[in-house]
């Protein structure tokens, strides 16, 4: 067999490799138990139809936890095999705080504000040499365990350029400004550029450093560029850190797939998802702010999985909605440990998992058979919109901003809230978007038959952006927005005059809430004057849309899946009426039971179980 390279890690790392027989193809719902078991429990997630178990990778494979889960027929992950340098802030060791690093760093600062020695990472994701060892690590492990085909290896868990999604302002070692100052050559021509840039006067490459976030706030001049090209920087370092760990992975078994878990809020740690989604083949997401959507949509082959943290209704209907958003499988946290019992028979929790799992796999064949078509809608992400949205923010409130913990960055702010109600009112409306990142948009993705282009909370804008989208406008493209789009440009300086002319009709804003009924029928219209029609559309008794809903379509080869889910278990939305163009053949897709020819149905929204109609022509 012929060996393989992989030049990106073998230029570095020096061997060559051969590649393991292909692997299990992920065709089945997975589910997955994280906590360690004994033989006996081992042995009944197997019959209670569990597809795996963790494995630990930090520190080497355990022989003996190795020999369990071999023993018992149970595939396995391999965990944590890197976290010590994807995630040292946020890090499980034995008797010691998981943010105890992070939590020092913090003390330093309230000690000596002005002590920047803090914003050195530990280890540096730019350091060469830590570089070099988790290669090196990730090459060996993977070698090690191709023959058993792990499900995959997980990279790091709640991963991070410093605690979880927490602002920080690292890395400013030297090997990270070395990097830095490279990435800079390949946005600015020379110096005098960056300097007219940043309004700075740097004399070479060497005495460029960035603004960091005090700096930043205390600016009166609105340009923000030194401060924000590091920020841009540090998503694009974490991105390619973890590319480096992919190609390890792939470089030692190019079958193999590697993996994040507990993927964050789209924000700060360097969850800037058009970078971060194809990094790795697997990531299980926490979705909040929309990032389990947005990192399928900047990752179609993305193997996406989420992770159970209970039981009962709301679980069966974040199961289900995960399910209907490319999930495919679920990750069962047992804090309680109530899923089996210690002679391995299931538990309370264990039966629910079994009962649930079983409807989900009985269920995916014939949806992965299918795929959503995008309409021809965009809607532009724009993490440096966010960026400065948070610098002004913080400039408007008191405080220290890194005293902000990770789950203060949890919570709402406007960009977020702009991107979450437009996408409720897309879902209601049966709309599926085009997601466009800032060099999507540059390398002309508003040319490929987009009609309609959305701008949630897009503050900051580059000059490319700018042309493209006026050049979209010209061409006839309807533009909505939120927030007059491009105040800023794309390296944070505000611009003197507006860049772009945006009309929105009288009392339409495309991020209004998804509960009035009036504010579906206003953006249902615009979309329909740019000839973009919902493939089917839902009413309520009173003939108003249906609000509160979330309504896909998927197809292939002429026949379609309609899933009609409420947004909150048990939200009460009554009977629905669904309509599509065409007379069609109906079948209850859960259930097999046939339902007539016709171009519309009432359905009873069960109140967390998802309706799937499946139409044939």
């Amino acid at each position: 067999m012929r060996c393989i390279r992989l030049a990106a890690v073998v230029a570095m790392w020096p061997g060559a490799v051969c590649p393991a027989p292909p692997g299990v193809p992920w065709d089945e719902f997975q589910l997955i138990m994280w906590q360690d078991q004994t033989p006996a429990r081992l042995a009944g997630l197997a019959r209670l139809g569990f597809s795996g178990a963790k494995l630990n990778g930090s520190g080497g494979i355990d022989a003996g936890a190795l020999a369990m889960r071999r023993a018992a027929g149970l595939p396995y992950y391999v965990e944590n095999i890197a976290t010590d340098f994807y995630a040292p802030y946020h890090r499980w060791r034995p008797g010691i705080p998981v943010t105890a690093l992070f939590d020092a760093a913090k003390a330093r600062l309230r000690q000596d504000p002005a002590d920047t020695g803090v914003f050195v990472r530990a280890p540096s994701l730019s350091d060469p040499t830590w570089q070099h060892t988790v290669v090196e690590r990730l090459l060996s492990l993977v070698t090690a365990q191709r023959a058993d085909r792990p499900l995959f290896y997980n990279l790091g868990d709640e991963t991070g350029i410093g605690d979880l999604a927490a602002a920080w302002d690292a890395d400013i070692s030297p090997p990270a400004l070395v990097a830095f100052r490279t990435w800079l050559r390949t946005v600015y021509a020379d110096v005098p550029a960056l300097n007219r840039q940043w309004g700075t006067a740097y004399e070479n490459w060497d005495a460029v450093a960035p603004e960091l976030t005090d700096a930043a706030l205390r600016r009166t001049d609105g340009n923000f560029s030194a401060w924000e090209d590091f920020k841009a920087w540090s998503d694009a370092a974490f991105a390619g850190a973890v590319r480096m760990g992919t190609d390890a992975v792939h470089a030692a078994d190019p079958a193999a797939l590697a993996a994040l878990e507990g993927g964050q809020v789209p924000g700060w740690g360097g969850y800037d998802y058009s970078l971060l989604a194809g990094a790795v083949d697997l990531m299980e997401v926490y979705d909040a702010g929309n990032a389990a959507e947005l990192a399928q949509a900047f990752n179609p082959a993305l193997i996406q999985l989420r992770t159970s943290f209970g039981g009962g209704p709301r679980e069966t209907h974040a199961a289900w909605h995960s399910v209907l958003h490319h999930g495919r499988g679920i990750v069962v946290w047992d804090e309680a440990n109530d899923v089996l019992q210690d002679d391995g028979a299931p538990g309370p929790r264990g039966r629910e998992l079994q009962s649930l799992v079983a409807e989900l796999r009985a269920f995916t064949p014939q949806l992965w058979q299918m795929h959503e078509v995008p309409d021809a809608v965009g809607v532009l992400y724009s993490q440096a919109s966010f960026r400065v949205q948070w610098l002004l923010d913080r400039q408007a409130e008191p405080g220290r901003w890194w005293e902000r913990d990770a789950e203060r960055e949890y919570d709402d702010n406007s960009w977020r809230a702009a991107r979450r109600q437009l996408t409720d009112r897309l879902a209601a409306l049966a709309i599926t978007p085009t997601w466009l990142s800032r060099t999507s948009v540059e390398q002309g993705a508003l040319r490929q038959g987009l009609r309609v282009l959305i701008l949630p909370h897009a503050i900051a804008l580059s000059d490319g952006e700018v042309a493209e989208i006026g050049a979209f406008q010209a061409r006839g493209g309807v533009v909505l927005a939120d927030v007059p789009p491009g105040a800023f440009d794309g390296h944070g300086r505000r611009r003197a005059t507006p860049p772009l002319t945006i009309p929105t009709p009288p009392g339409v804003r495309p991020d209004a809430e998804t509960e009035s009924p009036a504010g579906l029928d206003s953006l249902a219209g615009l979309l329909r004057q740019a000839q973009v029609v919902p493939p089917v559309e839902a009413f309520v008794a009173d003939g108003q849309r249906a609000a509160g809903v979330v309504v896909q379509v998927f197809s292939q080869e002429g026949a379609r899946l309609v899933a009609v889910q409420t947004v909150q278990p048990f939200a009460g939305v009554g009977p629905v009426t669904l309509r599509w163009p065409v007379v069609a053949a109906v079948t209850d897709a859960l259930t097999g039971q046939a339902l007539g020819r016709t171009d519309r149905i009432m359905v009873t929204l069960d109140p967390v179980r998802p309706t799937v109609l499946r139409l044939e022509p």
